[in-house]
């Protein structure tokens, strides 16, 4: 199952200079001048078991006049920690390359769907590149977080994409420990102006409810967007609302319940969390929450009846963010608001005092979505579909290339493979032979019979991501894997993709196209440098006349690799059905699977 974990990292001008008037906020961006936390976060990805995936930085910054000097950050902060993984440090140069390729394809209109500008459009981003990469899981985490669990990738990709209940598992959401190993938000008990704005404890109770106890998922209302795993066929259809400008995790989750797609938590999967003290005053956070709340409850409110969506309440919702998305906000907002400015005032905080009644002004005025956020949404969603329809059917090379420009190892890497090109050009006929003398095609052949089926292939090369066979190809022609490894896909061009099979070296390709003279029935690709052998259908016919018992025997070899190849991939299915079931079994006490 193909992952790209993608992390977004934030920067902001130097310490001494700070935030300037037209900057972006972000909760606590990093000085560029300073190391931060995503050292640390990079670091912790050692002690994974499973380091299978490919891994996004995503440098993000909060000025244009130092994007430039953000990326450079990035990369040689990255490229310090000496990553365990694939990495790409994709930054605000990338998305310029990629602007610039919509607009050669005559897509002006759909530039703006890809932005480095507020959480919600940076979230958007890491769920195109991951589509880009082919990715069939995204998983998102943030750089003020550390793993130490070695299974994480593990639990990561355990459910995802599998049902339970019936139900599709279309996104899996892990929690934040604190430092204190509790999954609470760490603020102080009470606190008095929060009286009727009583957020962490609506929090505290959806947690309690959800996070803790048996089964160990559960369908959930919020999700935290630095743990999140979100399934292809969720991120392909589901974008983040880039008109929301906090909260945009627990929003998704309530897009993504509109369209028909679940969230469930998974109380096995964690990340320690630790977020620098936030520098804004509290009237601003709070102005921030009574924007972001006020939205989502006009994007409910303006719902209207679509073909394949669900009709959402907030009270499906509950207890959190529910609670905060009912008629009652307004009263919320105006009585918090009028005790904490009080609260300022017993303090001599008058200016404080005055931007909190302003408040009270912005939920009755500017807090008030203008247009319906239902149908705006509808709007970015179908440009969403359109970008992403446009990039499977025409831009994907364009945009993979752009992206891979962001590997750290890209020199690194392009010199390795050009060695084992040379390597493999140089192959001399007795090397070859010792290569491929225990490929099942080969192996046990008589001699002369080998050097008839060499004299007629063609050996070929090819590089990291590299397309070894395109999915209705009407080359009729019999691929043997000599060296490296490639990944079969159905549906590569077009809007539904999966992932059937990964095959190593001995492994055969185009058996059923070769026999039954028609297409290739999926796309094959190269997932490290790969070294094949090819045999067209009429070199084969031709050889085969003049050897016929060389033909029986090839035959009969090539239907046992398909037959054990359909053999496995059934053997996958029933796996698949299998663990879905045991999970229902430990859940629902029902009859082990081998006893029915």
């Amino acid at each position: 199952m193909k992952t790209v974990m993608v992390i977004p990292t934030y920067w902001s001008r130097e310490k001494a200079v700070g935030w300037q008037p037209g900057d972006i906020v972000y909760d606590h961006p990093t000085p560029i001048d300073q190391e931060g936390t995503l050292a640390k976060t990079l670091e912790s990805l050692r002690v994974l078991d499973d380091k299978d995936f490919s891994l996004i930085v995503l440098a993000c910054s909060t000025a244009p006049d130092i994007e430039r000097d953000v990326e450079d950050r990035a990369n040689e902060l990255v490229r310090e920690v000496d990553s365990p993984v694939e990495t790409f440090v994709i930054s605000h140069s990338h998305l310029q390359a990629m602007r610039q390729a919509l607009r050669e394809a005559e897509r002006d209109d759909l530039i703006d769907v890809l932005s480095l500008a507020g959480y919600s459009n940076i979230r958007n981003m890491c769920l195109f590149i991951p589509y880009v990469l082919g990715a069939e899981i995204a998983v998102l985490i943030d750089d003020d977080e550390f793993i130490d669990d070695p299974k994480f990738i593990y639990k990561a990709r355990e459910f995802i994409g599998s049902r339970f209940m019936g139900q599709t598992i279309d996104g899996v959401a892990g929690y934040y420990l604190n430092a204190k190993g509790s999954y609470y938000d760490d603020v102080p008990e009470e606190i008095h102006w929060m009286t009727y704005w009583d957020r962490f404890g609506s929090k505290r109770e959806a947690f309690d409810k959800i996070i803790p106890g048996e089964p160990r998922l559960k369908l959930t209302p919020f999700a935290f967007g630095g743990c999140m795993v979100i399934h292809r066929s969720l991120f392909r259809t589901v974008p983040f609302d880039p008109r929301i400008t906090r909260g945009e995790d627990t929003d998704y989750v309530l897009n993504a319940r509109m369209f028909g797609f679940n969230f469930f938590l998974d109380n096995e999967l964690y990340i320690q969390h630790r977020p620098p003290s936030k520098t804004h005053p509290t009237w601003q956070r709070f102005r921030e929450d009574i924007f972001r709340l006020l939205y989502s409850k006009a994007k409910i409110d303006g719902q209207t009846e679509e073909v394949n969506m669900t009709l959402v309440e907030a009270e499906d919702l509950d207890p959190y963010p529910g609670e905060f998305l009912r008629d009652t906000l307004d009263d919320k907002i105006l009585k918090t608001n009028l005790i904490l400015a009080l609260d300022y005032l017993t303090d001599d905080r008058v200016s404080d005092a005055k931007e909190t009644i302003r408040n009270i002004w912005l939920a009755k005025t500017k807090a008030i979505p203008i247009d319906n956020p239902f149908e705006a949404y509808l709007h970015f969603q179908r440009r969403w579909r359109a970008l992403r329809r446009l990039t499977s059917r025409g831009l994907s090379v364009a945009f993979s290339s752009i992206i891979k420009t962001g590997n750290i190892r890209l020199e690194e890497v392009a010199r390795a493979t050009e060695v084992m090109r040379a390597e493999f050009e140089q192959l001399d006929d007795e090397a070859l032979l010792l290569l491929i003398k225990d490929i099942p095609l080969f192996k046990g052949l008589n001699p002369d019979l080998i050097q008839a089926l060499l004299s007629i292939c063609k050996r070929e090369f090819f590089a990291k991501d590299e397309v070894v066979i395109t999915e209705g190809s009407k080359e009729h022609a019999l691929f043997v894997v000599t060296k490296g490894r490639v990944r079969i896909t159905l549906g590569n061009d077009s809007e539904e993709s999966m992932e059937l099979i990964d095959l190593g070296v001995g492994e055969t390709l185009g058996e059923v196209s070769l026999l039954i003279d028609a297409p290739h029935s999926a796309t094959v690709t190269a997932l490290e440098p790969t070294e094949v052998i090819t045999f067209t259908r009429r070199s084969l016919d031709a050889l085969m006349a003049s050897y016929p018992e060389l033909a029986a025997e090839v035959w009969h070899r090539l239907a046992q690799s398909l037959s054990g190849r359909l053999r496995h991939s059934n053997e996958r299915y029933l796996s698949h059905i299998r663990e879905t079931y045991d999970v229902a079994d430990e859940l629902l006490g029902t009859q082990p699977l081998d006893d029915l």
